[in-house]
């Protein structure tokens, strides 16, 4: 049977934490808190304290619950299980998961309550101490100070450690370690200055002590290398290796007889992406978001080839014809939104700063390829395709990342483009070419290198162009 005082400081401790747990990143460790208070109010050892703690726990999963069903409640005006559009597959497990933080929140606070309840004896027994010696024990601060330290060094270990191998499977996973850090620092600064305290009246046994530190440490360790294995597998699972080449073609006026050689990505003289550009690329085109335009324009019935050209390899884009289409429009709006509304030519007014033109001649061209290795992307020059392979390339600063593989340069490349149109025609045509692997660690990230070639052309053209290069390498995080 559970005394009324053990209920009653149950009670505090949970007021205590669920007034915390409003209170950012405190949150995490509000149980043990709360439970902390409970065990040292109890003031009856670490059993009781542990028991007053459970009492906190239980009040607070219970009032979690109440909180989490009265907002539910408020905001969708029902109670989930009563629409039968929601699954019961999805219901039991949010019951699952809620059922199995009510009982970890239960069980913190009641370790929280043990370790308050042997707070509270120490306290006690050293008041007991200075009333018979009548005089305050400079040493008791040594050991106090000795215990904090522990408990730093403890918090400090335990969550770097648990960070570094939580990061394959959970992000971020900085707020596991953390309660898990803190929780292992209080309970070591507690049992240290327990164990210091009895050690001085020389009352302690070492050997067990011993042995219960070592059995812990190597339980530890062995979570510890077991999430390390796992998070290893999980990486592993979870990288790919990936290549990506888009060529773009934008233009403001109609284009006829349209012919354009771009660098294809080649590697040892041939060109998988460029083979798999031919076999089954597909274009987006841009749609203006103007109300009253066609979003589905006809069709261009571009070609894809490989040629060979006395600039080396290169992927031909041919069309008869691509029609583009200028989309007049005005800005429009009222008291809650804006929008754009296509109006006449003639109506269309330069100066007005409402009035606009945006035209639907822009194409995007994207094939990707999965890499059987991990892909060279601090050192693509030799084992890795490019756009320009024997370009005379120029190293530059980077505008953004610092780091010793981080590099980036600069060089003239060469287009050939060849098509009718307006003399005020503006097209612009690139090819960029993302090499990258990725994995999951903290969340998604990994390394890449990026190589573009662009140029801008005014009015029809016939003949090579330059290009402006750039190739960047050895961006992003790296493993090893």
């Amino acid at each position: 049977m559970i005394a009324r005082r053990t209920i009653r400081n149950g009670a505090i401790g949970a007021v205590v934490g669920s007034v915390l747990g409003f209170i950012p990143l405190v949150l995490l460790v509000a149980p043990v808190v709360g439970g902390g208070v409970a065990g040292y109010l109890e003031r009856d050892g670490a059993k009781r304290g542990a028991v007053s703690g459970g009492v906190a726990g239980l009040l607070m999963a219970a009032l979690t619950t109440v909180i989490t069903g009265t907002i539910t409640f408020a905001r969708f005006g029902d109670l989930p299980f009563a629409s039968p559009d929601v699954p019961l597959e999805g219901l039991a497990l949010a019951a699952a998961l809620s059922l199995l933080a009510s009982v970890g929140q239960i069980v913190v606070a009641g370790i929280g309550g043990g370790l308050g309840g042997i707070l509270e004896t120490d306290r006690q027994r050293a008041d007991d101490r200075e009333s018979l010696s009548g005089e305050d024990r400079p040493r008791s601060w040594l050991r106090i100070l000795g215990s904090l330290l522990a408990g730093l060094v403890t918090f400090g270990v335990v969550a770097v450690v648990l960070t570094t191998v939580l990061d394959p499977l959970i992000w971020p996973s900085l707020l596991v370690s953390l309660p898990f850090g803190i929780i292992a620092g209080i309970g070591v600064a507690v049992l240290t200055n327990h164990y210091l305290a009895r050690a001085a009246e020389g009352r302690v046994d070492w050997r067990p002590v011993a042995i219960g530190a070592v059995a812990v440490i190597l339980v530890f360790g062995l979570v510890v290398g077991g999430l390390s294995v796992i998070g290893q597998q999980r990486q592993a699972a979870t990288t790919e290796s990936t290549y990506q080449y888009e060529v773009t073609i934008a233009a403001d006026e109609t284009l006829e007889n349209t012919t354009f050689y771009v660098p294809v990505p080649t590697e040892n003289g041939s060109s998988r992406l460029g083979e798999r550009f031919v076999e089954d690329v597909r274009y987006d085109r841009y749609s203006p978001a103007v109300r009253g335009d066609d979003p589905d324009p006809a069709p261009v019935d571009f070609s894809y080839e490989l040629v060979e050209t006395e600039r080396g390899q290169m992927l031909a884009i041919t069309a008869d014809r691509i029609e583009v289409t200028k989309v007049y429009y005005r800005e429009v709006e009222n008291e809650t939104m804006g929008w754009s509304e296509r109006i006449p030519a003639e109506e269309y007014d330069p100066d007005n700063p409402d009035m606009g033109v945006q035209s639907d001649g822009s194409f995007t061209f994207t094939v990707t390829l999965v890499a059987d290795e991990p892909i060279d992307t601090a050192d693509p020059f030799d084992a890795e395709p490019l756009l320009a392979p024997g370009a005379d390339r120029t190293e530059v600063d980077c505008f953004t990342g610092d780091s010793a593989t981080h590099r980036c340069f600069e060089y003239e490349g060469q287009m050939y483009a060849d098509y009718e149109t307006s003399e005020e025609a503006t097209v612009y045509v690139s090819a960029q070419l993302d090499g990258r692997n990725e994995w999951f660690s903290g969340g998604w990230t990994g390394n890449e290198y990026r190589e573009w070639s662009r140029v801008e052309l005014r009015g029809p053209q016939s003949g090579w162009v330059l290009t402006d290069g750039e190739l960047e390498v050895g961006s992003g995080n790296y493993r090893d």
